[in-house]
C-alpha cells in the first residue's frame, strides 16, 4: 500500500507545480521622462524630477519626498500619492481613477482635469491651484500656509476648506453636496463665468453656437477672451458649410474675465 500512498503524493504535487503563478506588479522608477507606454505602478524617487505625457499607470503614482511629477494627459487607474513632494502638477486632460492625495510638501495644481474620487490637499506650504476639473468625490484643502485657488471647477461631493492661511480664493465652482468653512463663498457661477468657464463649443437646440473662448489679439499685441453665442444660418449655409452670424451683440458677446 505505501507505493500506492507515495505514487499519489508525487501526482499531488506535480499538479501544484504546473498551477499559474500570478506576476506580481512590476513598479517603474521615474526620474527623468515618459511618454506613451503602459506601466503597472510608478514611483519618482526623492529628489527626482519626472515627467509625464500621454503615459497611462495600471495602479498608483507615488511621489515621494522633495521630488517633482509634471504629468499632462495621463490615465491612472489608482491613485496619484505624494508625501514631503516639493511640486506636482497634474494638466491636461489627465484622468484619475481614484483620488489624489498631496500631504506635507510643497506645491501643486491641478487643471483640466478629471478625477473620480478626491482631492487632498493638506499641511502643504507653497501655492495650490485647482481649476476646471471634474471631481466625483471631494475637494478638501487644509491646514495649508502657501495660498490656493480653486475656480471653475466641477464637484460632485463637497466643498471643504479649513485652517488655511491665507484663505483660499477662487469661485465659479459647481458644488452638488456641501461648501463648507472657508470655501463657502467659492462656488456659483455668473453669466459671464457660466459662458466663459465651459470647456468645449456646443451647438444647442435653438440653432445656437456656444463659443466658450475665443482669444483675440488687439494690435497691441494684448490678447482678450471672449464667449459668443452665434446663429446659425440656413439660406447661406450651402454645399457642405456651416454658417453662423453674430446676432444682437449686447447679449451675445462678452468679455471672459
Amino acid at each position: 500500500m505505501k507505493p500506492t500512498t507515495i505514487s499519489k503524493n508525487i501526482i499531488m504535487l506535480s499538479t501544484l507545480f504546473l498551477l499559474p503563478l500570478q506576476a506580481a506588479a512590476e513598479e517603474t522608477v521615474c526620474s527623468g521622462a515618459l511618454g506613451n507606454t503602459v506601466v503597472d505602478n510608478l514611483i519618482v524617487p526623492s529628489n527626482s524630477e519626472c515627467v509625464l505625457h500621454g503615459t497611462r499607470i495600471m495602479g498608483t503614482i507615488q511621489v515621494t519626498g522633495n521630488a517633482i511629477l509634471t504629468a499632462r494627459k495621463i490615465v491612472v487607474i489608482g491613485n496619484v500619492q505624494a508625501e514631503n513632494a516639493r511640486q506636482v502638477s497634474i494638466l491636461e486632460n489627465s484622468r484619475i481613477g481614484g483620488s489624489v492625495q498631496i500631504k506635507q510638501g510643497g506645491g501643486a495644481i491641478i487643471s483640466d482635469s478629471f478625477i473620480e474620487s478626491d482631492i487632498q490637499f493638506e499641511s502643504n506650504n507653497q501655492f495650490f491651484q485647482a481649476a476646471r476639473n471634474e471631481i466625483g468625490g471631494n475637494l478638501q484643502v487644509s491646514q495649508n500656509r502657501g495660498g490656493a485657488d480653486i475656480q471653475y471647477n466641477t464637484i460632485d461631493g463637497n466643498l471643504q476648506c479649513k485652517e488655511n492661511a491665507p484663505t483660499p480664493t477662487g469661485g465659479a465652482n459647481r458644488v452638488r453636496g456641501n461648501k463648507e468653512d472657508q470655501c463657502a463663498r467659492l462656488a456659483g457661477l455668473s453669466a459671464a463665468q457660466e459662458s466663459c468657464g465651459q470647456s468645449r463649443p456646443t451647438f444647442g437646440a435653438d440653432a445656437r453656437l456656444h463659443i466658450p473662448r475665443l482669444s483675440v489679439v488687439t494690435q497691441d499685441g494684448v490678447v482678450v477672451d471672449y464667449w459668443a453665442n452665434l446663429h446659425y444660418v440656413p439660406a447661406l449655409s450651402t454645399n457642405g458649410n456651416l454658417v453662423f452670424e453674430l446676432r444682437e451683440p449686447a447679449s451675445n458677446l462678452g468679455q471672459c474675465n
